[in-house]
């Protein structure tokens, strides 16, 4: 890329690999164990776990992460990356509910499905349960991949409006207005007159996720849907899936290789969950898009197959089978002597050319693991301290026996000059 050289990954060039001899990798069992390791110089890199975020990463006016005044002061730096993957929001489009039976039924789902693509903030799910490690998504292909747009020609025009240079939400009352087209005034069925019942499908959760499933609620709630969660073992939500019996569910996917085709293909035709078992759960089918796929899918990356693209992610962000989610985003940790480092989800082979200054680390080491001795010498002092007593109380009773021994030898002496 433009900026590797003044960034130094082109320092090495050149040189015979691997660049270090032996790579020794430890199984740590606890997270603070293993993060205080790391501060202490004994681990080369650490994920940032949520616990020890706000300790490591500190967020700028405009967003932007970087790591802490006291992270800094060790040297230590932040990369980060958005992960080739994506995690959405999925709506099984079997279903008569989200997705519709007949053409008047169908266009009824999507208007429902885009006004829940509105109502849930995944802005705001990203900044809480995330800790802003995540970059809202407008469409199915990741940044870094192929066909992915920038800036306002990459935006989802269904969910976002463009505001003063960047994306903002429609209003809630945009999906309002779509939710009484779609049949449902105020959240509430036209024809029963019954408050809409939508049914979310997830894997077992614990407590820790409760919190995260009441704001899944509360998104709905904003346009007076009631949304039950239906919770069962990986199993049988797995089996739910496969027969088409989920209503809306968490997915995601991690790409096998950076092609847009390795993403698109998730919503193709021929990958039906149901029926074909592949990889389209929400069981999406679009003959348009399905062709386009068909055409771009082997193509060269250049102008004509990203304009195949661009087809292909208006159609989606149209019949919105997924609310988009977010594509997740790496952050990761690195001491100063730690060189070479790119962070790249789709490269596995990247160790041979990483390097470490053993001399800085050995170092750095010693400088933040010096002894403490006072502690012991305090605890020496106290010791000392609380033996004065004993000792005074014992030689109190040594001498108190030897006054008692002299007086009976006195007494006895004296008996024995009288008689």
């Amino acid at each position: 890329m433009p900026d590797d050289g003044k960034a130094g990954f082109l320092d090495d060039a050149g040189k015979p690999l691997p660049l270090i001899d032996k790579v020794i990798f430890s199984r740590e069992r606890e997270s603070i164990p293993r993060w205080n390791k790391f501060l202490q110089g004994y681990y080369d890199a650490s994920s940032i776990g949520s616990d020890s975020f706000d300790q490591a990463v500190q967020l700028t006016g405009q967003g932007e992460a970087t790591v802490s005044e006291g992270m800094q002061e060790q040297g230590i730096r932040l990369e980060t990356t958005v992960a080739a993957s994506t995690n959405y929001l999925g709506f099984n489009m079997l279903d008569p509910v989200v997705g519709g039976v007949g053409k008047r039924g169908r266009e009824a789902a999507r208007k429902l499905r885009q006004a829940i693509s509105i109502a849930v903030d995944y802005e705001e799910y990203v900044s809480i349960f995330a800790n802003g490690r995540g970059l809202p998504a407008h469409g199915p292909i990741p940044p870094g991949i192929f066909g992915h747009r920038q800036g306002k020609e990459g935006i989802n025009t269904v969910v976002y409006d463009w505001v003063n240079g960047r994306p903002q939400r429609k209003s809630l009352e945009t999906a309002k207005a779509l939710l009484a087209d779609a049949g449902y005034p105020g959240g509430v069925d036209r024809k029963t007159g019954s408050q809409l019942v939508l049914y979310f499908d997830v894997t077992a959760r614990g407590t820790e996720d409760k919190s995260s499933l009441d704001w899944m609620r509360k998104q709905f709630q904003k346009l007076n849907i009631q949304l039950v969660v239906r919770s069962t073992d990986y199993n049988r939500f797995q089996d739910k899936i496969r027969r088409g019996n989920a209503q809306i569910f968490e997915w995601g996917w991690n790409a096998d290789y950076p092609d847009p085709e390795n993403m698109l293909f998730l919503l193709h035709g021929l990958q039906l969950k149901v029926g074909s078992e592949g990889e389209n759960a929400a069981n999406y089918s679009n003959a348009e898009y399905d062709a386009l796929f068909e055409q771009m899918k082997n193509m060269e990356n250049g102008p004509q197959r990203q304009h195949i693209i661009d087809r292909m992610v208006n159609i989606l962000r149209h019949d919105a089978p997924w609310s988009w989610g977010y594509h997740p985003k790496d952050f990761a940790l690195y001491h100063a002597w730690y060189d070479n480092v790119k962070p790249d989800r789709m490269a596995n082979n990247s160790i041979k050319y990483f390097r470490i200054d053993t001399e800085l680390r050995e170092q750095k080491r010693r400088e933040w693991n010096k002894p403490v001795l006072w502690p012991i010498l305090v605890g020496v002092i106290l010791l000392m301290v609380m033996l004065i007593p004993a000792a005074n109380t014992y030689r109190r009773k040594v001498h108190g026996a030897a006054l008692e021994a002299r007086d009976l030898d006195d007494s006895i002496a004296r008996s024995q000059g009288t008689s």
